[in-house]
C-alpha cells in the first residue's frame, strides 16, 4: 500500500510541474535552513578550548566617536542653512543701491528721500551677506567664524563652538544648491570616474579636488588650511571634534571631505537631502560616523539613480528583443542602456534618519525613523505623489528640514 501511496504522489508531481516547484521550494525553505541552523547550532563539545578576548589590540575601541544626537542635528541644519548666505560677496542690498545711485546722477530731492528709506527698509529686511554678517551671526549663537572658502562653485565655512563651561568643537558647513541641482545630477558630470574597484561622482568630486582658485587652491585644501590652524586644537594641541555638514549638493561635498580627510576622527558627518555620491567600495575602510537625513519624499536623496538603475536596463533590454523588428529603436534603447549602466554603481552611505511627513504644518506629528526598509519608502511616496506631484520637490527645501529637526530635538529631549 505504501508503494501505491509513493506512485501515486510521484505521478502527482510529474504532472504538475508548478506543484513540484512550489513544493520543492518550502522544503528548501523550511527543512533545508532548518538543517542549516542544525548544523550550525552551538556545540558544547570543545568550548573550553576556545580562546576569547585573545586580540589584544582589539580590546580598546574607540569611546570618543559621537553617535547620532537630535540636538546636534538641529545644530548642524541651522548651520548647513547659514552656508547659503552670500557670505563671499559684498552686501547684495549695498550693491543694488550703488548701481541705483550709479544710473542717476540728477534725481530730485524727493525722490532721493524715497530711494534711502527703501534702501534702509531692504537693509533691514534682507540683511547683508557679506563675511562680516556670517561672523556676527555666528557670534550670537556663541560660534566663531575660523575662515571661509570659495573656489569656483564651491562655498563652504568653518566654525567653532566657543560657549563657556561647553566643549569647543569645530564644523565645516558646505553651502549646497537647491537650484541647480538638477544640472549636478543629470549632466556628464555625474558619470562616475573609476579608480580600480571604487568609483565616484566626477563633478562632486572635481568641485572638491580639482577646481582651483586665483592662489591655485583647491576647495578641499582651503578646507585643510583652516582646520590645521591653532584654533582647531584643545589645550594639549589635539585636534577638537569636528563634524561636517551640508544640504543637498554641500552634503555630497561633506561626505567627500569625511571621506578624504576625516576618515577616523572624532566628530560625525551629518547630511540633510543629500544624492548618492559613490559605490561601496569608495567608502571601504571609513570609520567616522554618517547620518544622512532625508525629509520624507525628498527628491535629491534618490539620485543619481541606484539599484533601481538596474531594473530599468533589464527593462530596456526586453524592449530592444521586441523591438528588434525595428532597428532604430534598439539603437536607441541601447545608448540608454549604456547611460544608466555607468550609473547603476552609486550608492548611500551611512545611517538614514528619515522625517515622517506631516500635514499642514502639523509638526507633532512628525517621527524619526531610523533606515525604515525601501519598501515602506516606496509605500509613502506613491501616498505624497497622490496628493501632490511636486511633493518630491517640496521635501527638499532646506526649511522643512529646519523646523522638523527643531520640533524633533525639543520634544525628545524633555526630562519625562
Amino acid at each position: 500500500m505504501e508503494k501505491n501511496v509513493l506512485d501515486s504522489l510521484l505521478t502527482l508531481f510529474r504532472d504538475n510541474p508548478s506543484l513540484s516547484t512550489i513544493i520543492a521550494s518550502l522544503v528548501s525553505l523550511l527543512g533545508g535552513s532548518s538543517l542549516f541552523s542544525f548544523l550550525r547550532r552551538p556545540k558544547k563539545i570543545g568550548q573550553g578550548d576556545a580562546k576569547y578576548l585573545a586580540d589584544q589590540k582589539l580590546l580598546t575601541p574607540p569611546m570618543k566617536r559621537p553617535a547620532y544626537s537630535d540636538r546636534m542635528a538641529y545644530v548642524l541644519a541651522e548651520l548647513s542653512s547659514l552656508a547659503y548666505l552670500k557670505f563671499e560677496e559684498p552686501g547684495r542690498v549695498i550693491v543694488e543701491a550703488t548701481k541705483d545711485v550709479a544710473k542717476h546722477s540728477t534725481w530730485e530731492e524727493s525722490e532721493i528721500g524715497k530711494r534711502l528709506e527703501k534702501f534702509a527698509n531692504d537693509l533691514l529686511i534682507k540683511g547683508v551677506d557679506s563675511e562680516e554678517f556670517l561672523r556676527k551671526h555666528l557670534k550670537k549663537a556663541q560660534f566663531e567664524l575660523l575662515g571661509t572658502v570659495n573656489v569656483s562653485e564651491t562655498q563652504a565655512f568653518v566654525c567653532k563652538r566657543v560657549a563657556e563651561k561647553e566643549q569647543p568643537y569645530v564644523v565645516v558647513a558646505y553651502r549646497g544648491t537647491e537650484k541647480k541641482v538638477s544640472d549636478w545630477l543629470t549632466d556628464a558630470r555625474a558619470i562616475p570616474e573609476t579608480f580600480g574597484n571604487t568609483k565616484v561622482h566626477s563633478g562632486f568630486l572635481n568641485a572638491l579636488t580639482m577646481e582651483t582658485d586665483s592662489a591655485g587652491k583647491t576647495a578641499l585644501q582651503r578646507v585643510e588650511d583652516i582646520l590645521n590652524g591653532p584654533k582647531t586644537k584643545d589645550d594639549n594641541n589635539e585636534p577638537l571634534p569636528l563634524f561636517i555638514t551640508g544640504h543637498s549638493l554641500g552634503g555630497a561635498l561633506a561626505l567627500l571631505t569625511t571621506k578624504l580627510i576625516a576618515s577616523d576622527i572624532n566628530g560625525a558627518c551629518y547630511t540633510y537631502g543629500a544624492p548618492r555620491v559613490a559605490n561601496y567600495d569608495y567608502f571601504k575602510g571609513m570609520k567616522t560616523p554618517v547620518f544622512r537625513v532625508v525629509n520624507s519624499v525628498d527628491i535629491v536623496p534618490r539620485l543619481p539613480p541606484g539599484a533601481v538603475t538596474t531594473l530599468i536596463i533589464l527593462l530596456l533590454k526586453g524592449l530592444a528583443w521586441v523591438t528588434a523588428c525595428i532597428p532604430a529603436i534598439p539603437k536607441i534603447l541601447g545608448k540608454i542602456e549604456s547611460w544608466l549602466d555607468k550609473l547603476s554603481d552609486f550608492r548611500h552611505h551611512g545611517d538614514q534618519r528619515y522625517l515622517t511627513d506631516i500635514k499642514c504644518g502639523q509638526f507633532d506629528t512628525v517621527r524619526l525613523l531610523n533606515n525604515p526598509p525601501a519598501i515602506d519608502r516606496l509605500i509613502w511616496m506613491g501616498q505624497q505623489l497622490r496628493v501632490s506631484r511636486f511633493a518630491p520637490v517640496k521635501s527638499h527645501g532646506m526649511e522643512i528640514y529646519r523646523k522638523k529637526l527643531e520640533y524633533l530635538a525639543n520634544t525628545r529631549n524633555r526630562n519625562p
